[in-house]
């Protein structure tokens, strides 16, 4: 590669590396240095040399090498959702670890995204970065921690004092407005190095895009005062769209799946339909009833109602789930006696309940297919059971949970690829572990936040998936789970659409979901129940919409399919 620093310009390293970005030009000046350390070439990846079973599509490969060769190392990757953003930046850091051009990185990511990166990051990249949960000194030169704990004194004051050689912090939309603590945190970030991973870096005003990249690189769109007289008609709407798109395209990389002519396999769904026993419809109409009387008085009076939630979702699983925490609330000193008394004696009933319609339906489906299947679930109670009754039947299977140490996750894992047929997962099965050698899982039971749908079918829809996926749907007949499945199946297509960050969708929109729908379930019946889940979906589809137009824009802000 040829160098384009004179030889004098080597003596600025030294003294340039922990720079403090008084000024843009001081910062041009940093970037200089860094760009003369990485003159020994990115000609080829040592990332991928070091990690064999790592294969980058073309599009990915090309985003590496240009934020290491052209962008020193300080970039916003925005491709489109399901691209694998998250590979690209765990490539990006093995290569300035293995080049000893970084040793001290932290990743700054959601609350709900921890567990995910450290899946990735040890699993498939070999990196072991640490969880700050409170028992990990920020000194550690590798670590994870979400965002909003690290930003919260006295963390705060400790990650201010370290130098890091490269900050990456994930949903960077949440850095959009330079007023609030997160902007404010990852700009006083002492860092030589930068990636920001969002698929929407504008959402609603241009002055958003603006922040994020002065965070990257101070001076790049000038003053706002410039920025705005220059680029912006009105908040929406850009002027100047060549000259913006050019400076955009210095510091950001976007590609979206037309460009890369990648197509993931189709998806299909199945509903499968099943009778209670007697027994069992008792217990369930019976506690159904109890928590819808208990949460209409709780929450007519301000009181938490979560517990309530989680227990109507347990006993659409499966008795074994619900037992445990009907007992539990049964001693909870904000119900009433009579309330109490109920609980307890429909934790004796669901005792009594030794089989279900859904553990008859699942035996019966196990038996008609020798292809390999994961089994979801919410609940670890459940999980056990369905483990336990799968073995005396005969079948092979392992369960995958978030008590399970790393080597025991992994070692779950090599099982269910090699040999065992099934796998039983909680939650946790839905963060971080790519399973596309499988195609096919059942849910035995249903997440009422529409985020934990995506991430189940996520593990095997996606990228390296050669296969249509077919996902399965055990639902009681008669039971709130129909509801739900109209929910999430008719209203919102979530097992058939591919619609993208979920989460950020329905964030942005400033929905709360899953409380919505307890609201619903719980609080009302009949025709008001379809209704109102009408309503929601409505608001739901409404804010897919919005999505949508926003990643069309970002696509022609930075000049994305265009000729």
């Amino acid at each position: 590669m040829q160098t384009i620093f004179s030889s004098s310009d080597a003596g600025v390293l030294a003294s340039l590396v922990w720079e403090e970005f008084s000024s843009p030009a001081a910062f041009r000046l940093n970037q200089k240095a860094n760009h003369l350390s990485t003159q020994a070439g990115f000609d080829r990846l040592l990332a991928l040399e070091a990690l064999p079973e790592i294969t980058l599509y073309p599009h990915q490969q090309e985003t590496v090498l240009k934020v290491l060769k052209e962008m020193c190392g300080r970039a916003v990757l925005a491709d489109e959702v399901g691209l694998g953003k998250t590979i690209e930046a765990g490539v990006i850091m093995k290569e300035y670890l293995l080049r000893s051009l970084a040793k001290r990185i932290l990743v700054l990511v959601p609350a709900s995204l921890v567990t995910q990166w450290y899946e990735e990051l040890h699993t498939n990249l070999k990196m072991p970065f640490l969880i700050q949960d409170g028992s990990v000194s920020w000194k550690e030169d590798l670590i994870i921690s979400s965002l909003d704990y690290a930003k919260r004194e006295p963390h705060r004051s400790r990650v201010l004092a370290q130098k890091y050689d490269l900050v990456v912090v994930d949903e960077a939309h949440k850095l959009k407005n330079n007023t609030t603590q997160n902007w404010k945190f990852v700009n006083s970030l002492q860092k030589k190095f930068l990636l920001l991973l969002t698929a929407t870096p504008v959402q609603n005003d241009l002055k958003e895009l603006y922040n994020i990249i002065t965070l990257l690189k101070p001076g790049q769109l000038k003053t706002y005062r410039e920025f705005k007289r220059e680029f912006v008609q009105d908040k929406r709407t850009p002027r100047n769209l060549d000259k913006l798109r050019a400076l955009l395209q210095e510091v950001m990389v976007r590609t979206n799946r037309k460009e890369t002519m990648l197509k993931l396999p189709k998806r299909s769904v199945e509903t499968i339909v099943v009778d209670q026993g007697d027994l069992e419809a008792r217990f369930y109409r019976s506690t159904l009833d109890c928590l819808r009387r208990i949460y209409r008085r709780k929450d007519s009076q301000g009181e938490n109602v979560l517990p309530l939630v989680l227990l109507a979702r347990e006993v659409c699983s499966s008795p074994q789930a619900a037992v445990a925490s009907l007992e539990k609330m049964a001693r909870n000193k904000s119900l009433t006696p009579e309330e109490k008394g109920a609980l307890k004696q429909l934790a004796q009933l669901g005792r009594k309940v030794h089989e279900t319609g859904k553990i008859r339906r699942l035996l019966q489906f196990v038996a008609s297919t020798e292809e390999k299947l994961i089994i979801f679930t919410e609940f670890r109670q459940t999980q056990i059971h369905l483990a336990k009754v799968l073995k005396a039947a005969g079948y092979q299977a392992v369960a995958f949970h978030g008590g399970l140490t790393l080597a025991q996750k992994d070692r779950v894992i090599a099982e269910f690829f090699r040999e065992v047929p099934i796998l039983i997962s909680t939650e946790s099965g839905g963060e971080g572990r790519n399973l596309q050698f499988c195609h096919r899982l059942l849910n035995y039971d249903l997440p009422w936040n529409p985020m934990r749908v995506e991430q189940r079918i996520g593990r095997v829809h996606r990228l390296g998936q050669r296969q249509n996926v077919q996902i399965y749907n055990l639902i009681t007949k008669g039971s709130i789970e129909e509801y739900v499945l109209y929910l999430l199946q008719e209203k919102l297509r979530l097992f058939t659409d591919v619609v993208g960050e979920v989460e950020t969708i329905i964030s942005s929109a400033g929905i709360s979901v899953e409380k919505q729908v307890a609201d619903i379930l719980l609080g009302t019946s009949g025709e008001k129940t379809l209704g109102a889940l009408n309503k929601l979906a409505n608001e739901v589809r409404e804010s897919f919409c919005t999505y949508s137009r926003l990643q069309e824009f970002t696509d022609e802000l930075l000049g994305v399919g265009s000729l």
